[in-house]
């Protein structure tokens, strides 16, 4: 007889994937600032990479590294707004990109960072008080379900990262695009992940009232 798997897998287990996202950006923001010293860059222009491309990185690795402590457990709910802000001021700065480049790449990436921030929006608002204070249930976010979030987010770093290989000319350019798409499945696995959590509370909850 086959043995019952009772330990989940890495991809369904929250704190396991929590552990590799942070290893992984960690390893991100390294690998993007090793790239930027080879290229003979100074000090102001390494700093600005730093700000410009590793800010939203350094700010999620921020973000999980607070989930593994006791304050980040007990303020859960307001680290997850400020990752909200993070992501809209991203997808601010990617729409902005779209008006003063207008190309394929701005576009797929205009469209990731609004899936993005619809998702988490979604997600992790729900759950607390500002999610009717803000009048979010009027906007129809139920109409798309977890499972179609995941695909589509999934979906757009696919064709992000193609589109981004056929356009690089360099090595660095490669493995960066290559390990942006699998930081962002991981990630908007992450949210899956939460958002399973959710409903099964609110299933419990409804079970519990019968």
């Amino acid at each position: 007889m086959e043995k019952i798997k009772t330990e989940k897998e890495w991809y369904d287990n929250p704190n396991v994937l929590t552990n590799i996202l942070i290893v992984f950006i960690g390893i991100i923001v390294i690998l993007s600032q090793s790239f930027a010293v080879k290229s003979n860059l100074g000090a102001e222009d390494i700093f600005r990479s730093l700000l410009n491309y590793n800010s939203t990185y350094i700010l999620v690795l921020v973000y999980f590294i607070m989930l593994k402590t006791k304050i980040g457990k007990r303020y859960f709910n307001f680290l997850n707004i400020l990752l909200i802000i993070v992501y809209f001021l991203n997808t601010f700065a990617s729409l902005l990109t779209v008006f003063q480049s207008f190309g394929i790449t701005s576009l797929i990436s205009c469209s990731l960072n609004l899936v993005i921030l619809f998702y988490i929006v979604y997600t992790f608002m729900k759950d607390t008080r500002f999610y009717y204070e803000l009048k979010l249930e009027r906007i129809p976010f139920d109409e798309v379900t977890n499972e179609w979030y995941f695909y589509a987010v999934g979906i757009l770093s696919v064709i992000l990262l193609v589109t981004n290989l056929i356009l690089v000319e360099n090595f660095q350019s490669v493995v960066l695009a290559l390990f942006n798409c699998i930081y962002m499945m991981m990630f908007a696995r992450y949210v899956y992940l939460y958002n399973c959590h959710l409903e099964f509370i609110k299933k419990k909850k409804i079970k519990e009232k019968e």
